[in-house]
């Protein structure tokens, strides 16, 4: 064989080869397409469709229709109940006219009061007349006399010059308040008029409270609650004490 024809069958042999190659590769393309096709459907069916157009058309609006006027009937009256007809009674006889009484002057009685009832019923409450305490009566005044003379006597000799009073020229008059309880005991002592001096003051107080239980206290005052007041006379030429 020649050179030619040896070239020929080369290169008849690699078209050959070049040709299976494409179909092989064709055939496996189309294998590869046959099996990714399930998985390209499912992603296709994934994805979200593509929307729609959306289409308005104009139509012409309907004017609503007129509202129809309800006729009402008259209704027909009711029939009325039938009165019934008066009954016609016999006419009263008129009594014959008496004749006139004669008219006297007696007096008129007065009408009787009426009883005065109670506005609610129930028990009515009565005020009787509460008989009036008498006032307690005091102390007589002549005994009450009496029994002030007798401390203020009694007095007389326990009253003291103070010492230092003298030395100063001290003078004056005092005015003691004393009370008498009910159970014949001072109730109460105090001065009601100062000498303006303390020390007299003292003494005072003092000479009528040691006086007190050496006079007995009246029957008459026995009970009752009292006041006294007794005055002592502070002076250097010793006038005593009234």
């Amino acid at each position: 064989m020649s050179a030619a024809m040896i070239a020929e069958v080369h290169m008849r042999a690699g078209a050959n080869r070049a040709f299976g190659y494409a179909i092989l590769a064709s055939i496996l393309l189309h294998a590869l397409l046959l099996l990714a096709l399930p998985s390209l459907r499912e992603l296709a069916a994934q994805l979200p469709a593509a929307p729609r157009p959306l289409m308005a058309r104009l139509v012409q609006a309907t004017p609503p229709p007129a509202p129809v006027e309800e006729v009402r009937k008259p209704l027909a009256p009711e029939p009325r109940p039938a009165l019934p007809r008066p009954i016609a009674r016999p006419a009263a006889v008129a009594p014959a006219p008496q004749p006139p009484r004669p008219v006297t002057s007696e007096p008129t009685p007065p009408a009787p009061a009426a009883p005065i009832t109670a506005a609610a019923s129930g028990p009515v409450a009565r005020i009787e007349p509460q008989p009036v305490a008498p006032a307690p009566a005091g102390p007589d005044p002549g005994v009450l006399d009496r029994y002030h003379l007798q401390i203020v006597t009694a007095a007389a000799r326990f009253k003291r010059y103070p010492r230092s009073a003298i030395d100063n020229n001290w003078e004056g008059e005092v005015v003691v308040r004393m009370t008498i309880g009910a159970d014949g005991r001072i109730a109460a002592l105090g001065i009601k008029s100062s000498s303006g001096h303390e020390i007299l003051d003292r003494q005072a107080l003092e000479m009528f409270r040691i006086a007190k239980p050496f006079v007995l206290l009246p029957p008459e005052l026995a009970g009752k609650e009292f006041e006294l007041q007794l005055r002592a006379i502070y002076s250097l030429k010793d006038q005593g004490s009234g």
